[in-house]
């Protein structure tokens, strides 16, 4: 049975870097600070790999290039992701494409003979808004993955999941742990029984001089099926502002129970404020 899901529920490795490199440019401010119109709009992209083994023993490749969009406005903040794919997989095996995205799932229908197949994933939105905490970044947040990907290529499940969510930090000198949990309702396609599902994950980012920073972590999810086990990543990256508005980030994640499986990645930033 598979292990593994594609992508971390409320931290795949692309979305990821994008919130952290946006939080990580910003010493928390007092509330009076964060008043105002000011509007900042962001776009990113990347290129990331995945090799996942099943507790079967077979294999699964995964690259992609997501590409996103992300406008700031006082304390509201919306993402857009929508990610290319290309899977080397056996043919009964889905691979979704994010966070919001389901468990890789085995299509009992399907052929088990390796394949491989490329295409557009799912589009995932998602908002966050910032509490008018004094201190602290405290935010909620709310998203939804729409079913784009081919569910004849084994790319998604073709149908949509929503997610709630809650997220804090605070910094301590040049040291910002981080904390956030999520719930995920996940939409159930005939072929499979799933279920809903909670998320955690926990870290620290550090500041390396002015325009650099390393973030390291923990996550945990349940899996949405029961026949898969939950699932536990450790992960981490470096941002690094490039001037003129450009950053860039490298960051990988590493799976800690179950079969092996690792992801790495790059992604490039353009802020235009």
């Amino acid at each position: 049975m598979p292990y593994f899901r594609a992508c971390l529920l409320s931290l795949p490795l692309f979305v990821l870097a994008v919130p952290l490199a946006s939080q990580q440019r910003e010493e928390v401010k007092p509330e009076a600070a964060t008043e105002g119109d000011d509007t900042a709009v962001e776009f990113f992209t990347g290129a990331e790999f995945q090799e996942i083994e099943l507790s079967d023993g077979r294999k699964v490749e995964k690259f992609s290039i997501p590409v996103a969009a992300q406008v700031t406005a006082g304390r509201l903040r919306v993402t857009a992701q929508l990610p290319y794919m290309r899977v080397k997989a056996p043919g009964d095996v889905v691979v979704p494409s994010g966070p919001l995205g389901l468990p890789i799932l085995v299509d009992p229908a399907g052929p088990a003979e390796v394949s491989t197949r490329e295409g557009i994933g799912d589009l995932r939105v998602d908002a966050a808004y910032q509490l008018p905490i004094s201190g602290l970044n405290a935010s909620i947040s709310s998203g939804v993955k729409l079913p784009t990907a081919s569910t004849e290529k084994g790319l998604g499940t073709g149908e949509t999941d929503y997610r709630v969510g809650a997220d804090l930090s605070k910094t301590v000198g040049t040291v910002t742990p981080f904390a956030g949990v999520s719930y995920t309702k996940v939409g159930d396609p005939a072929e499979y029984d799933l279920e809903d599902t909670l998320a955690g994950h926990a870290g620290a980012a550090v500041r390396l001089g002015r325009s650099a920073s390393a973030h390291v972590g923990y996550s945990y999810e349940e899996n949405a099926s029961g026949l898969v086990d939950d699932q536990q990543r450790v992960f981490g990256g470096v941002n690094t502002a490039l001037g003129s508005g450009l950053s860039l980030g490298v960051y990988g994640s590493a799976g800690v129970n179950g079969p092996a499986d690792i992801g790495a990645g790059i992604s490039l930033g353009v802020r235009l404020d």
